[in-house]
């Protein structure tokens, strides 16, 4: 099921979205000083090679829009997803999809896994938390949108709820690219260089980044606090 994320991203600035948190990643081949190692470039995949991550929320969700290195309906495979530790929930050191994945002695308790396995037409998620003891799929993405494959843009929201979070909370979190199976991850946001060399080889992340959920400009005028939300601009 398609639901249009400019929709969504519509209904997001009636709701009085903040701007968004803009995530920058290093892109081409690690020997050229990139962070996608020339094992996977040279088969092709800079649909897996990460430029960018915005995130932003409005009262009920969060929309996050990853940019790719490439045309994402130019392959037939894709998976993309987001470990989150919300600060609150228990966590682990794995995730929900059992991919082959190093935290790097940090852990998640959320993990939110996308994929565009089709040609690059539609979107489909999933939502896992940690109850302490085991991984359990908990719900879906509240809205997706593929309109904009084509430039590398992979876009979705998840309902704040789902994550155990809401507004003035922070979390931590990462981003990767992967692929199937116990696949590590190819790319990810948190790590300056390459993360694995090989898809046998577990990836490893950096250190985890943070997004705090902010009011809306709505609710700050309500507050009297007034005016627009800055972007903010991470690495």
């Amino acid at each position: 099921m398609r639901t249009a994320l400019t929709a969504v991203a519509a209904l997001a600035m009636i709701a009085g979205a903040a701007q968004a948190d803009i995530y920058m990643d290093n892109t081409g081949n690690h020997l050229a000083g990139g962070d996608l190692h020339d094992f996977f470039q040279s088969q092709g995949f800079d649909h897996l090679d990460i430029a960018s991550v915005e995130i932003t929320n409005d009262a009920t969700n969060l929309y996050v829009d990853i940019t790719l290195n490439a045309d994402i309906d130019a392959t037939n495979w894709g998976k993309y997803a987001l470990g989150i530790n919300n600060g609150v929930d228990p966590s682990d050191a794995g995730n929900g999809w059992g991919r082959n994945i190093s935290w790097n002695g940090q852990t998640i308790s959320h993990w939110v896994a996308t994929w565009a396995d089709d040609g690059g037409s539609g979107i489909g998620g999933q939502v896992w938390a940690f109850d302490g003891s085991a991984w359990n799929e908990t719900g879906g993405l509240s809205g997706t949108d593929d309109s904009m494959h084509s430039s590398g843009h992979q876009m979705f929201s998840i309902a704040l709820a789902d994550l155990g979070i809401g507004i003035g909370d922070t979390f931590t979190f990462d981003v990767i690219s992967t692929g199937g199976g116990f696949d590590p991850g190819v790319d990810h946001l948190s790590n300056a260089s390459y993360a694995t060399d090989d898809w046998g080889v577990t990836s490893v992340a950096g250190q985890f980044l943070s997004y705090t959920v902010v009011p809306t400009p709505g609710a700050m005028t309500l507050l009297g606090m007034g005016g627009l939300v800055m972007a903010r601009r991470r690495r």
